[in-house]
């Protein structure tokens, strides 16, 4: 399937993970949001093998072994040291990396196209693919924007929409919020005005008064 579905379960597995949270944090922070949607795309970094030169049929190939539940618990583990040193919670941090890299692999075996995938490398090299074809799989490249790409990229947008916004909600309710507006201030009148900044004293002493000599 095309990108936006796994990024959605990403973002919204960032949102359930709420990051280092401190307890005085109105909203999740953006860190968990991005970290969780870039790993849930991590498996199609396999694409890049094959344009280096890696059989696309083979392990390294697209679909392969980056696709697999194994490289979900590599990851998942890869996730608990980072997080020791991070100062994240360790146990929420590791499940959430593992099941962001899983869900891509679970969202691919549901697509409507697509290659197999090989579910249990290094244990076994067979490809497979969910029975149910229940979500669209819009094509790759200039296909994309074929009529029939553009229809399955809109329902694929459609589907994840919602999961998309509850994912981002606290950030987008945070952004619709007015600034604070200046402290204003009223004019003085002359009277407060007076007491503020009373005139100077005098500098020179009145005559004292005159008395007769007598």
């Amino acid at each position: 399937m095309a990108s936006f579905g796994h990024v959605a379960v990403g973002l919204l597995t960032g949102r359930l993970h709420g990051g280092p949270r401190t307890g005085t944090e109105r909203r999740p922070p953006w860190e968990p949001l991005a970290l969780f949607a870039a790993l849930s795309m991590l498996p199609d970094a396999d694409v890049l093998f094959v344009t280096l030169g890696a059989t696309d049929g083979g392990p390294f190939g697209h679909r392969g072994a980056l696709h697999s539940f194994s490289m979900a618990v590599v990851v998942g583990l890869g996730c608990a040291l980072w997080a020791r040193r991070a100062g994240w919670p360790v146990a929420r941090t590791a499940l959430a990396g593992g099941l962001a890299v899983a869900s891509h692999t679970v969202l691919d075996m549901l697509g409507a196209g697509g290659k197999s995938l090989e579910l249990f490398w290094p244990l076994s090299h067979a490809r497979f693919h969910s029975p149910w074809r229940l979500l669209p799989d819009a094509p790759r490249g200039m296909k994309l924007l074929s009529g029939s790409g553009l229809v399955e990229l809109a329902t694929e947008f459609a589907l994840f929409l919602p999961m998309t916004v509850y994912a981002l909600w606290p950030h987008l309710v945070g952004r619709r919020r007015r600034a604070p507006l200046p402290n204003l201030q009223l004019v003085d009148g002359p009277q407060a005005l007076a007491a503020r900044h009373p005139d100077p004293p005098n500098s020179v002493e009145r005559d004292p008064p005159l008395q007769s000599s007598g």
